[in-house]
């Protein structure tokens, strides 16, 4: 990281260190994740040149992105005696798992409040994340919606704070300030790969959800004084989206300290390739999943990283980039969800089907 700096006088050393050194973090990540090419792929479509950020390779549980908040997070939650994580995602969240791994790993009781079709939902076969929830011990409520889960955590932890227990509630993703230097020192850290094999990157394209990675992406991104332009392919409908995101980021930059020149034009969303709804596939996504792994042996899934995906070679296809520019796409983990999925892929792939599969446990 030092030289780094010193190689880029432009970088306010002081800002960079004293901040984030501050903070209280547990180790839970093996870091620094690969920076890989992408060079079959890139070569099929012509430029750019792809490379991706391997955070499904996080080391905690299945992998993902969500790794690096949750070293921010969980030390906060031992710093104030935390005894129970509560917290609250989709029914087969990535976040869950990780945060349920997290917990565990901690000596933590864990609570996932998780949204699916109906209150107490409860499928006859487990599988993907549900799977790994249940076999990490955790206690599963599940909700019809995001406004229930709210309501339900706030229950649960005033009910446990009447018995004498310590809980610590995390919102959705864990999509705070704290959870957001995550992703800032994540972008010093492919600043530093990138220096160490003489490449810069002009883009950085991700899945974007609840908009925490994509706020530490951008802060880090001005921050450090990069260049990159920071590209958030939606997973999900939300008609406020752009202005959640540019909110975390103004209230994080103030969390941080950060007098940066901030504005919307550094917040970049894609939502056109939602389609219809979170965790709704259709054969676009499948394709690409399968078109990445014949070409780079790289699994992706069918909620955030494969709709990303589909979402970047769109754009490439539609020429948005420039074929020498040097795009890196962050594979956000999640490769558990795959086979839930297994039937609509095999679907989508054997018999050519082509519209959208909306899955039992969707609340699309």
């Amino acid at each position: 990281m030092l030289e780094y700096i010193k190689e880029h006088p432009t970088l306010n050393e002081g800002m960079i260190g004293m901040r984030m050194e501050t903070l209280p973090r547990i180790k839970l990540a093996n870091l620094p994740t690969p920076l890989e090419e992408m060079p079959n792929l890139s070569k099929q479509l012509g430029g750019p040149n792809i490379f991706i950020k391997r955070d499904d390779v996080t080391g905690l549980g299945f992998g993902g992105n969500k790794t690096r908040k949750l070293e921010y997070l969980m030390a906060d939650a031992r710093k104030q005696n935390a005894d129970t994580i509560i917290t609250s995602a989709g029914f087969h969240s990535n976040w869950c798992t990780q945060t349920a791994c997290a917990a565990k790993r901690l000596g933590m009781d864990v609570v996932l409040v998780k949204q699916g079709p109906r209150e107490g939902y409860d499928p006859e076969e487990y599988d993907g994340n549900h799977l790994l929830h249940f076999l990490l011990g955790s206690e599963i409520k599940v909700v019809p919606s995001r406004s229930k889960a709210d309501e339900l955590m706030n229950e649960l932890a005033a009910d446990l704070r009447l018995r004498g227990r310590r809980p610590y509630i995390i919102s959705f993703a864990g999509s705070t300030p704290l959870g957001v230097a995550g992703y800032i020192n994540a972008v010093l850290e492919i600043l530093t790969q990138c220096f160490q094999r003489g490449i810069k990157i002009d883009y950085v394209v991700h899945a974007t959800g609840s908009g925490g990675t994509q706020a530490g992406l951008i802060l880090g991104a001005k921050a450090f004084n990069t260049g990159m332009k920071v590209l958030g392919i939606s997973v999900s409908r939300s008609e406020n989206r752009f202005e959640a995101i540019t909110r975390l980021v103004t209230a994080s930059a103030k969390f941080f300290e950060f007098d940066l020149p901030l504005g919307k034009e550094d917040v970049h969303v894609f939502d056109e390739y939602v389609g219809e709804g979170y965790g709704v596939i259709s054969k676009e996504v499948v394709e690409t999943i399968n078109r990445v792994a014949k070409a780079e042996g790289v699994f992706l899934d069918p909620v955030y990283s494969g709709k990303a995906m589909a979402g970047l070679l769109d754009l490439i296809g539609k020429n948005y980039f420039d074929t020498e520019d040097n795009v890196l796409f962050l594979h956000t983990g999640g490769t558990a969800a795959l086979f839930p999925y297994k039937q609509p892929i095999k679907d989508f792939m054997k018999k050519g089907e082509s519209s959208w599969v909306k899955p039992p446990w969707s609340t699309a």
